[in-house]
């Protein structure tokens, strides 16, 4: 039993933290009291984000020069940044306390080896 034990805590079982995004889930179905209005909305943004950040992504691949990277990575934090301020500004203050405690698309907690595994989808933009 304190082998299966030490099997699933290795193969990264950490209990239910998350469980609201293991299905690759949207933050329009984890805040709580959304209106259609705001699910709606929320949704175009992240649509327009999407796809947004896939083009810098494709950007930021397409060269090897370092210095271009890391310009093309500061927008993205920017945008991102800005689309976060974006979502916030149509959700309630007891909403917002909510989506600020998500956790959102990227690799926070993760290890440098294992950014390679998934790509981060099943969090909040």
């Amino acid at each position: 039993m304190m082998l299966t034990s030490l099997t699933v805590f290795a193969q990264g079982g950490r209990g239910n933290r998350n469980a609201s995004f293991n299905d690759r889930t949207t933050c329009t179905n984890v805040i709580p009291d959304l209106t259609q209005e705001q699910i709606r909305q929320i949704t175009s943004l992240e649509s327009a984000h999407k796809s947004q950040m896939d083009q810098l992504r494709n950007e930021r691949r397409s060269t090897r020069d370092n210095m271009t990277k890391d310009d093309v990575r500061a927008k993205m934090i920017q945008i991102r940044d800005a689309h976060r301020d974006q979502v916030k500004q149509l959700l309630t203050p007891e909403q917002q306390r909510v989506y600020e405690t998500l956790p959102y698309r990227g690799y926070e907690g993760r290890t440098p080896a294992n950014r390679s595994r998934g790509n981060g989808r099943n969090y909040c933009l």
